[in-house]
């Protein structure tokens, strides 16, 4: 009886190995599902801080189908930045925050199972400020941008879009911290062109302006390509409330003046009234009757122009908006001066009105002399209590700020009768 038992569980362990049982107890597919359900981890995870960017490198996962590319801040939580395909072994981080340790992971995904994450930690400089655009000028069939240095800043980008295009790199590598312009010898006459700046650091870039600076490829006007004895000029923006207020660039004697600016007048003749333009104030003399206001086209509040006023030897004064000339007037009394003042001014009209003004990269020619290096000082002119001038961003930024509202006009006084009472006046020398 024993052996024969013995013989019946031969047979059965033999017929078993013939015939393998389904389901549970299926010995030839469970440790392939083992095996699938293990994805290699990346190898040899490699980060590389560049001018502006992080590069990620590491060794291609067999099989892999895609990769996911995380980053996170110090101790934080990490965030997903990417999927690439699985014959990617390379990816570039833009946007790193800067600042501190950054640790990058990468996870190979194949068949829908994701691998452990290889990781790699990073220290990143602080983010450089963004650029401040100066100037675009058009000469010479080129176009030159000027922008003012960037804090922590160790190289820039620049990007240049076609009208109704997109922004597009044309700097192939970051220009030196020490380059503060860029020129752009591949334009064509008559088209418009838009260009941004954008500081990079160790691992980071800054910021940039959306808009840009736009010239359209045709003479623009500048301090530096127009005849000229004494010139102003200045990126102008007006603001205010109330019955009047204008912000002007100013040329002027003891005795006489001009100057040209943007003004807001409830009170204007038509078509300006309760309209804003840009206004010119010839005055020949102080003599009665020896003023003449007139208003070259309509404007803007709010709106940032770039407007330049220049006086030539003989009193011939030109009126530029955006590079084009929009008007001229002759005032003989300043015709053959070597004292010649040059101002910005912010005024209102009437008590409780008031007036922002805003001047940025002001630039100034005295005598036919023009240094574009040249830090003016400052006198500030202003009586009226109420409107205050900020000069404390014109040596870093050559910009001034006149704003404020009128006070301590008697009834029948305006800015006609009393015109020192109601202007922020500062004056270059």
């Amino acid at each position: 009886m024993k052996k024969g038992r013995k013989f019946y569980a031969s047979l059965l362990l033999f017929t078993a190995a013939l015939c393998p049982l389904s389901g549970s107890l299926d010995f030839g597919a469970g440790p392939a599902k083992a095996a699938e359900a293990t994805v290699s981890v990346p190898r040899k995870l490699l980060a590389t801080v560049k001018s502006g960017y992080v590069k990620l490198n590491w060794t291609k996962t067999a099989g892999a189908d895609h990769y996911f590319i995380y980053r996170k801040a110090g101790s934080g939580s990490y965030k997903k930045l990417a999927t690439v395909k699985g014959t990617v072994t390379s990816w570039i981080d833009r946007t790193a925050p800067g600042r501190g340790k950054f640790t990058y992971a990468v996870s190979a995904v194949k068949n829908g199972k994701v691998s452990k994450r290889k990781t790699v930690t990073k220290t990143l400089a602080s983010r450089p400020a963004q650029p401040k655009l100066s100037a675009l000028t058009y000469s010479n069939n080129a176009l030159k941008l000027t922008w003012q240095k960037s804090a922590n800043a160790t190289a820039y980008l620049i990007y240049r879009k076609v009208s109704g295009g997109k922004f597009v790199q044309v700097t192939k590598t970051p220009l030196d911290a020490s380059v503060l312009s860029y020129t752009d010898y591949t334009v064509q006459k008559n088209k418009t062109y838009s260009y941004t700046v954008q500081a990079v650091a160790a691992g980071v870039r800054s910021t940039y302006s959306k808009t840009g600076l736009t010239r359209t490829c045709s003479e623009y006007r500048s301090i530096e390509n127009t005849a000229s004895s004494y010139s102003i000029e200045a990126d102008v923006k007006l603001a205010g409330t109330g019955s009047g207020y204008h912000a002007k660039l100013v040329a002027c004697t003891a005795t006489s003046a001009i100057s040209f600016g943007i003004q807001y007048d409830k009170y204007g003749i038509p078509p300006y009234t309760d309209k804003t333009a840009f206004i010119v104030e010839n005055v020949k003399s102080n003599n009665p009757g020896d003023q003449d206001y007139s208003r070259t086209r309509f404007a803007a509040r709010n709106k940032t122009y770039h407007l330049m006023l220049t006086i030539r030897k003989n009193g011939r004064c030109e009126f530029y908006v955006d590079g084009v000339r929009v008007g001229y007037a002759i005032n003989k009394n300043l015709a053959n001066q070597n004292d010649i003042a040059l101002r910005i001014e912010g005024s209102a009209r009437l008590n409780g009105d008031s007036v922002s003004a805003s001047f940025s990269n002001i630039r100034i020619k005295k005598n036919g002399e023009y240094d574009a290096e040249r830090s003016w000082n400052t006198y500030d002119f202003t009586t009226n209590t109420g409107i205050k001038a900020n000069t404390s961003r014109f040596e870093t930024a050559r910009a001034v700020t006149i704003k404020g509202k009128v006070n301590g006009l008697t009834k029948d006084q305006d800015w006609d009768s009393a015109y020192d009472k109601v202007s922020g006046i500062i004056q270059f020398w």
